[in-house]
């Protein structure tokens, strides 16, 4: 049986795959379908992947797959 999702802490630290770019949760929720949808706000600017700090973005983890954004989470 697949771990359950819970939420992201506010403030968190997150990163992005194979990189160092690293984005702040804004706020997390648990689905009604069980997924964890949070918002992140970049830290850093990346312009040649159109990343802007201060700029927020929504991820979703599809409960029961491996996640594809985040790799790394700090409190």
């Amino acid at each position: 049986m697949a771990a359950t999702l819970t939420p992201l802490a506010t403030g968190t630290k997150v990163f992005a795959i194979g990189t160092d770019w690293e984005a702040e949760v804004v706020t997390s929720a648990i689905t009604e379908r069980g997924h964890r949808k949070t918002v992140l706000r970049w830290t850093v600017d990346v312009p040649a992947a159109g990343i802007r700090k201060g700029e927020e973005h929504v991820w979703v983890q599809v409960a029961g797959r491996t996640p594809r954004f985040i790799v790394a989470a700090t409190n």
